[in-house]
């Protein structure tokens, strides 16, 4: 009996207790609670409460089936993510169609974001119905067996409409409340070379899963083999795990050494994410670069199509009104064209995106504004063509455009005129803008243009205007549009060569990071390599080699040192030859050009030089350089020989008021002295 009653006590502290768990009873339970009753219970009375109970539960529950919850949800999402720096956990797409959407009312939404994408990016119908289709994948057949939504790969030339679609389709998802947040994080592979990177790669992708639904991996065709195992890692797994110790500090995360720390982070999780890789080659030229296990596991691969003049028109009439309404907005103008503007466009923009149109339209309504700045126009203007320029009204659209680049160019074009010999080389640096025009216009017309190689190696004896004409190339090189900067960083191997093993690397990259966008100039580079067993400078190398041709775009380097020491150094590394093909010799002064470098000395200081120094002068100068160019300093001997005129002149006409005071003559040179 006893046995009997602990029995039916446990079986009630289950059912009816505190810590009772949701259950449902069997036919068993009922029995042994209906046949065997506690003294004093009435247990009929009990099983009718509790079936009371359970039939309101269902009514309440129904009740808030039948609500419309999400914008609470959305709103306990963002709280629990602000008190704990999380998502919400994604709701499994394939149950939600049977508790929220159903299959009817998810086309219709989807055929409503086909239409929206369509009104903003022209001319690509099927790349946005592949793209609403990749979308829409995992409300209909769920979840990837990796725990993302989709994986998406998108091919296709620049400004053909890539990202402007993502970023609406990001937009219209969220509006219809089919994600969760409308923003798009973009993880921009070409930013991450080397192990320094690390850091910022993970704390970027932990950024990303935090604040978007839709994670896009831009640039993909250039990742660097050292990030391309992370990449295919999330791809196929959906996950990446960690190598280092991070926490979570403040909703940030960071890098710890501590292994007993709470809130560690071991690995990123992209469950319910769509991730989608971006690059501007076919998927079977990508397939050298990512290899076949990243491609087949890409569950959608959509491509932009080219677009022709015909199309390239119709896609100018749209930005035409956005233009016209700008226009009338901001400057209270009305804008018209004519057929000749239409005509100009169809023979100048045969290419195949629509960078060159975007630009246009910008520089058109910089015109127009500097136009009206000028009270040249009232409340209307007509934009047309003639002889393949564009005009605003009857003038030139050229005329009213910002003329600081062209100034720049003068400007540099006026120091390298100054600069006394070098003529050769500077015949060389005008040339490559005739090089980068033609082949700017070739792009404009759709044709193939050629890319040269920008890194070059100076050689010469010292003072011979190497350091120089470096700066001037950046400047000059920014002015027409090649580099984005034109800064120049003059740096030797101290500045790139470590003194410690694994120092050596991240050093030569943080100094390469300094120099992006414009010039770096590396001096007497042959010391770099100081034989097989200089580790350190090999390492220095072969970083230098491969961040030049991962950022060949925007980051000329430049060699210099003497001519014998620098052909050894070429041999130090099989790659440096080839991507070195501009050798440029900086020949020694003759007497006559340090002369006239004196001359410019001494005018930058203040003086002139009497005409009796003249012949003298340029004897001694003519002398040295016979005898010993390669320690005599060029340059810089007719830098000394002046300064030292400019101190003796100074003890002349201390004793001698009656002195003309910014005149060097004869007397203060001592090398022209010594001789006589």
């Amino acid at each position: 009996m006893k046995d009997r009653t602990k029995e039916k006590e446990e079986l009630y502290r289950k059912v009816l207790g505190k810590d009772a768990p949701k259950r449902n009873l069997t036919a068993a339970d009922l029995e042994i609670l209906k046949n065997d009753p506690f003294d004093g219970v009435d247990m009929d009375q009990q099983l009718k409460k509790l079936k009371e109970n359970s039939d309101k539960i269902k009514e309440q529950t129904q009740q808030i089936y039948n609500l419309n919850l999400s914008d609470d949800l959305d709103y306990l999402k963002q709280s629990l993510k602000e008190d704990f720096s999380e998502d919400f956990p994604a709701i499994n797409q394939e149950d939600s169609l049977t508790t929220i959407e159903n299959t009817e009312l998810l086309n219709q939404k989807f055929e409503q974001i086909i239409q929206s994408i369509k009104l903003k990016v022209n001319n690509q119908d099927d790349f946005i119905n592949n793209l609403c289709k990749a979308f829409k994948r995992p409300f209909v057949s769920g979840q990837q067996r990796n725990g993302t939504n989709s994986t998406i790969l998108i091919c296709g030339s620049s400004y053909t409409g890539r990202h402007s679609s993502l970023n609406t389709i990001a937009q219209l998802l969220f509006d219809q409340k089919l994600i969760t947040s409308s923003s798009i994080s973009t993880i921009d592979l070409e930013k991450y070379s080397g192990k320094e990177d690390e850091n910022n790669f993970v704390v970027d992708l932990y950024s990303a899963i935090n604040n978007s639904s839709v994670i896009v991996f831009d640039n993909i065709d250039v990742i660097s083999p050292s990030y391309l195992n992370y990449v295919e890692e999330i791809l196929v797994d959906g996950k990446l795990s960690l190598n280092k110790r991070y926490v979570l500090n403040k909703g940030l995360l960071t890098e710890t050494s501590n292994s007993l720390v709470k809130n560690a982070v071991s690995e990123l999780n992209f469950k319910g994410k769509y991730l989608v890789f971006v690059t501007t080659l076919k998927p079977n030229k990508l397939l050298n670069v990512v290899g076949s296990r990243f491609i087949n596991s890409i569950t959608d691969s959509i491509t932009t199509k080219d677009l022709d003049n015909d199309e390239i028109v119709e896609i100018t009439r749209n930005k035409f009104a956005d233009l016209r309404k700008k226009c009338l907005t901001n400057l209270n103008i009305n804008v018209e064209y004519q057929q000749s503007f239409t005509d100009y466009i169809y023979d100048n923009y045969n290419h195949t995106n629509v960078k060159y149109v975007l630009d246009m339209y910008q520089d058109i309504y910089q015109a127009i504004s500097e136009y009206k700045l000028q009270g040249n126009v009232d409340d209307e203007i007509i934009i047309s063509s003639s002889d393949n320029q564009i005009l605003l009204d009857s003038h030139l659209m050229s005329e009213y455009l910002n003329k600081v680049v062209d100034n720049a160019i003068e400007e540099v074009n006026a120091e390298l005129n100054d600069i006394v010999g070098l003529t050769e080389i500077k015949e060389y640096i005008f040339s490559l803008q005739d090089f980068y025009n033609a082949q700017k216009i070739r792009q404009q017309k759709g044709l193939k243009t050629t890319e040269l190689s920008k890194h070059m190696i100076f050689t010469g004896n010292p003072g011979t205007g190497k350091t120089t004409i470096a700066r001037l190339l950046a400047k000059y090189l920014k002015a027409i549009g090649v580099l984005s900067n034109g800064q120049l960083i003059e740096v030797s191997r101290n500045d790139l060569v470590g003194k410690y093993v694994g120092h050596t690397a991240p050093l030569t990259m943080q100094v390469i990071k300094s120099a992006m966008g414009g010039i770096l100039f590396i001096d007497e580079a042959y010391s770099l390599y100081r034989g097989s067993n200089d580790s350190f400078g090999l390492e220095c190398i072969d970083t230098l080699v491969k961040a030049m041709e991962d950022n060949r775009e925007d980051l000329i380097v430049i060699l210099a040192g003497y001519t014998r020491e620098m052909q050894e150094f070429l041999q130090s590394n099989s790659g440096l030859q080839s991507r070195f093909p501009n050798q440029i010799e900086f020949p020694d002064y003759t007497g006559e050009e340090l002369y006239k470098i004196a001359l410019i000395n001494a005018k930058k200081a203040g003086y002139k030089v009497d005409e009796a120094v003249e012949k003298p002068l340029t004897k001694y100068f003519t002398e040295v350089q016979k005898n010993d160019s390669v320690r005599s300093g060029n340059g810089r001997l007719s830098r000394n020989v002046i300064e030292e005129a400019i101190l003796n002149q100074s003890k002349r006409i201390i004793s001698d008021p009656n002195a003309q005071m910014d005149l060097l003559m004869v007397q203060d040179f001592q090398q022209i002295n010594k001789e006589d």
